[in-house]
């Protein structure tokens, strides 16, 4: 969910049908706190606080089924995975997700997930790219979506690629800017 456009890339392909994203309060705790924390610098705590406010319940809205409510206690399966980390594999299991998508792949034990509870643990840009292998159509279609809501300022086919090679997503901006996407976003 963090950084914020990677988070808008992800929402935008759960929007158009590819998963269905799942997060504990805690989860939504977390990145809100952390959005916060990097437009205050910004904005000033009070209106980056009221602009998380707003995007945190447009996500709840257009997601109402991620929330997880269910009891979450840890078990010590869990102990190679990061103290700080193991909420989230707890929500997952909980779910029963097939896959936690995070940049932080070295604190979540990734071998040891995979092997005693089928979960893989990825990288969002692999994700990313699994997902435009699934049907790339309509992923072209959801990168076209997301670019056309970014208005202030207005983001051109270059500038959401130079963004999301910056943010990490190098394979996912390779794959756009080849000469039969780019034109098509």
């Amino acid at each position: 969910m963090f950084p914020m456009l990677v988070r808008d890339v992800l929402l935008t392909l759960a929007a158009h049908e590819f998963f269905s994203p799942k997060w504990s309060s805690r989860i939504r705790d977390e990145w809100t706190r952390n959005l916060v924390a990097r437009m205050s610098e910004r904005d000033g705590e009070t209106i980056a606080r009221r602009k998380v406010e707003r995007i945190a319940a447009a996500v709840d809205a257009a997601f109402p089924d991620a929330l997880v409510t269910a009891d979450l206690t840890e078990s010590s399966i869990l102990d190679p995975v990061d103290a700080k980390d193991r909420h989230v594999v707890v929500t997952a299991m909980v779910v029963r997700a097939d896959a936690i998508v995070t940049f932080n792949l070295a604190d979540f034990a990734a071998p040891h997930l995979s092997e005693k509870l089928q979960i893989e643990v990825i990288h969002p840009d692999d994700f990313i790219m699994d997902l435009v292998d699934l049907n790339e159509k309509r992923a072209v279609a959801a990168f076209r979506e997301l670019r056309a809501r970014k208005k202030n300022p207005p983001m051109d086919s270059a500038e959401l690629i130079r963004r999301l090679r910056v943010g990490g997503l190098l394979q996912t901006s390779l794959w756009l800017n080849t000469s039969d996407v780019v034109e098509l976003i």
